[in-house]
């Protein structure tokens, strides 16, 4: 019972992640965050980007400023992903 709760909690937090992930992610094409998603079962989940430049993008380069997307989603996320878990255990 509680693992399933965590797990839609986790799960939840994680689509939430994605969607502000693509909310932030800079445009030119659409590629990047067309491909940010959110994947996983029970409470492993990961959200990601399949672009090769993806991380570039995040942390920028010696050439390049950072435009950071997924780090502030995942910040933003957290607060009530640790609330939805306290409430649990």
């Amino acid at each position: 019972m509680v693992d399933a709760k965590i797990g839609v909690a986790v799960r939840k937090a994680a689509f939430d992640i994605e969607a502000q992930a693509k909310a932030r992610a800079p445009v030119d094409t659409g590629n990047l965050r067309n491909s940010i998603n959110a994947s996983g079962d029970g409470a492993d989940y990961r959200v990601d980007s399949p672009a090769n430049y993806s991380l570039y993008q995040e942390f920028g380069t010696r050439k390049m400023a950072a435009h950071p997307y997924m780090i502030p989603a995942a910040e933003l996320v957290k607060p009530a992903l640790i609330a939805a878990l306290k409430r649990i255990v």
